[in-house]
């Protein structure tokens, strides 16, 4: 078992297509062609999947079949081979497709391309309205998890170095505790709209916008908490007022629950501001990037930025 932090070398596309089926996959999860470019380079180890939630076609969590899954760094899908879907997700690697490496060795910029044999093989769709990703397999590339076993692979986490105790220990404690409070007062951000505004900025890549607040943000928001379809979730409460990069523009994207390619207006991803599962029983480590409706943020002047960009909120300090 590979640990946090080793060193480990992306096999060549000919030994990874040796463990692959005829759609491509490995214990049911794709190898994508987007992944293809990481053959035969070096990366770190950053976590051991221990599980992750699966939104197909409700949310639960679940572990991959044979336990056997890392995040390398923090690489994602580019979308490439995807009809350039924009939801930059975390790219799951099976220990089969990796190699340790034991000494400091400097990365190959070699060059790497889809051979024959493996282009074959790797699926993009499953027909011409459903697309076929890691996302989308993760419910044929898991299995659920009951509540015991949650808590058991928390403790796993604890152990390997997903979290700390005091994490652990959040992750117990507030899903119970806002499920307790949800039935008191509910917690979601709703607004009294019934037909949501729309404000056009065109943001792009390297621009610094502020997240309004939460004030502000109600008030461009239904009674479902939606504006336009596009729910403003508790968790993102803690970016408000806080200064961030955009990272790229959010036009289109692959629902993980039907395998469709929707379009987004007025939307953009903001540089390290992911979804940390507070709220989930157990946690998740998938990282997920939030999504922002333009008229839920303002665009910073040059010179009134702060020296100092905000990052996603650390775990310990919610």
């Amino acid at each position: 078992m590979l640990k946090l932090n080793d060193l480990v070398k992306v096999k060549s596309i000919s030994e990874i297509a040796s463990t692959l089926d005829f759609s491509g996959c490995l214990n049911g999860l794709p190898f994508m062609p987007e992944m293809a470019e990481y053959a035969g380079k070096i990366f770190r180890v950053s976590l051991k999947v221990e599980k992750t939630c699966v939104d197909n076609p409700t949310m639960y969590m679940a572990e991959f079949k044979k336990n056997d899954v890392y995040f390398l760094e923090d690489l994602r899908c580019s979308g490439k081979f995807h009809d350039s879907c924009q939801r930059g997700c975390r790219i799951f690697w099976k220990e089969s497709w990796l190699e340790k490496v034991n000494d400091e060795i400097f990365e190959s910029h070699q060059k790497t391309s889809l051979s024959d044999d493996i282009n074959l093989k790797l699926k993009v769709k499953k027909d011409e309205e459903i697309y076929f990703c890691q996302s989308t397999e993760l419910r044929n590339a898991t299995k659920p998890l009951s509540a015991k076993e949650k808590i058991f692979k928390l403790f796993k986490d604890v152990k390997i170095g997903t979290y700390n105790f005091f994490e652990a220990l959040k992750l117990l404690i507030l899903p119970l505790s806002r499920k307790f409070i949800k039935k008191i007062k509910d917690q979601h951000p709703r607004g009294e709209l019934t037909k949501t505004p729309v404000e056009v900025l065109n943001l792009q890549p390297g621009e610094i916008v502020e997240v309004r607040s939460i004030e502000e943000i109600l008030q461009t928001l239904d009674k479902k908490g939606k504006n336009k379809g596009l729910s403003f979730e508790p968790d993102m409460k803690i970016f408000c007022r806080k200064q961030f990069k955009v990272r790229t523009r959010l036009d289109q994207m692959i629902l993980e629950r039907n395998g469709k390619m929707i379009e987004v207006q007025n939307s953009v991803i903001l540089e390290g501001v992911t979804c940390e599962c507070f709220f989930t029983f157990g946690g998740c480590p998938r990282r997920e990037f939030q999504y922002w409706r333009e008229i839920w943020l303002k665009r910073v002047p040059v010179n009134k930025e702060e020296t100092t960009i905000n990052k996603s909120k650390s775990f310990a300090e919610f």
